[in-house]
């Protein structure tokens, strides 16, 4: 008798569950899930196992051969959760007619917009999955000054993001609902410049931009694109 875990997602994009070809024993393999609410489980040929997620929680399935060895699947369904840790804070202006004070204004006033420290973080959990492009919404989680430590709980959502002034950006971005405002960041490479100080050594890495643009010309016409960068690291 062996034992195994296999952590599976709720919601599916698909209902068609998921296929596991199956190795060793004798052959004329039985299975049997203990809780039908959480996942189904059949086979669909001598050798392939058929999994589908009904709904959240955690179950066993049990493999028994034509000689009553047996394996047990510890079966954990829960949410997508995407978790990320900001370790720097970095701002990028475009605009020729800028004077070097007001690029130097705009730095230091608009770097202060980024709604999270350095050492805070973000948790996306997916309560909904829309396709199989991993478009999806769900429950935010922000930890504003250290991660983990307590977090403020918002939505969000998956949506297109067409960002030409860095073509090495995804195309989705992470639109979160902060203090009554939609703010999408876009997740893109993201380039370390020796010269910025930094209290993290980051040379190439990803970041969640967020286009401030708009905001930033209202205050500075000349400025012609302004975004600001969250260095992430997966957690």
């Amino acid at each position: 008798r062996e034992d195994t875990t296999l952590k599976l997602i709720y919601p599916r994009i698909d209902d068609t569950g998921v296929s596991i070809p199956l190795q060793g024993g004798d052959g004329n393999y039985s299975v049997k899930s203990h809780d039908e609410k959480v996942v189904t489980a059949k086979m669909i040929s001598p050798i392939d196992l058929h999994l589908k997620v009904v709904g959240l929680g955690e179950t066993t399935v049990t493999i028994t051969d034509q000689s009553k060895n047996s394996l047990i699947l510890h079966i954990i369904v829960d949410y997508e959760t995407r978790t990320y840790v900001v370790v720097k804070h970095d701002i990028k202006i475009a605009g020729d007619e800028l004077t070097e004070d007001e690029i130097n204004a705009i730095q230091e006033e608009y770097i202060k917009t980024i709604p999270v420290k350095e050492g805070g973080g973000y948790q996306f959990i997916f309560t909904d999955r829309f396709n199989n492009k991993g478009e999806g919404k769900g429950k935010a989680v922000l930890y504003i000054n250290e991660f983990g430590k307590e977090g403020k709980e918002t939505s969000f959502e998956i949506v297109e993001v067409d960002n030409q002034f860095f073509p090495e950006s995804s195309s989705f971005g992470y639109e979160i609902l902060i203090d009554d405002e939609k703010r999408v960041f876009n997740p893109g490479k993201y380039k370390y410049t020796p010269s910025i100080k930094s209290k993290a050594l980051v040379t190439n890495h990803i970041a969640l931009m967020e286009d401030i643009t708009e905001k930033v010309k209202k205050e500075y016409p000349k400025a012609e694109k302004v975004f600001t960068f969250q260095v992430i690291i997966t957690k």
